[in-house]
């Protein structure tokens, strides 16, 4: 194959534009940290059809939820742990739209994982595994009772 300075100026191209893709996919995923949303059939626990359930494992989870402005409230939950919310989707005129959880006491800490609130009727059942070091946390939607 020869190289003449028209394919070299082409492979260039197209390198750089392969570059600027994945960099582009990169961008848009951290600029939308909220992972989407996972359904489930089975029902919330009964006596909180309306709330959210987070569990924890072995570690101090925090749970922010927030509305759009990121206002809201913040609970910190010891270690093997499960916690009803009653203010999963917010009290008086605050709305909530997003889960975010931090790992350890520092309730300041840097949010791990993040969750949108679902509609009215639906709530989310969240569970915290791995460490502090290395918190993991799934969430579910479910329908309320």
């Amino acid at each position: 194959m020869k190289f003449t300075a028209k394919r070299v100026v082409v492979s260039g191209v197209v390198a750089g534009v392969a570059v600027v893709a994945v960099g582009a996919t990169v961008i848009a995923t951290a600029a939308d940290p909220v992972s989407p949303e996972v359904t489930g059939s089975a029902s919330a626990d009964a006596g909180h059809g309306d709330e959210g359930k987070y569990t924890t494992g072995d570690y101090v989870l925090t749970v922010h939820e927030l509305d759009d402005e990121g206002e809201g409230t913040s609970t910190a939950i010891g270690p093997h742990t499960t916690y009803y919310s009653k203010t999963l989707h917010g009290s008086g005129n605050r709305s909530h739209t997003v889960v975010k959880f931090s790992a350890g006491a520092d309730s300041d800490g840097p949010v791990v994982f993040s969750y949108p609130v679902p509609a009215p009727g639906r709530v989310v059942d969240c569970t915290a595994s791995g460490t502090e070091t290395a918190p993991q946390v799934r969430c579910e939607t479910k329908p309320a009772r």
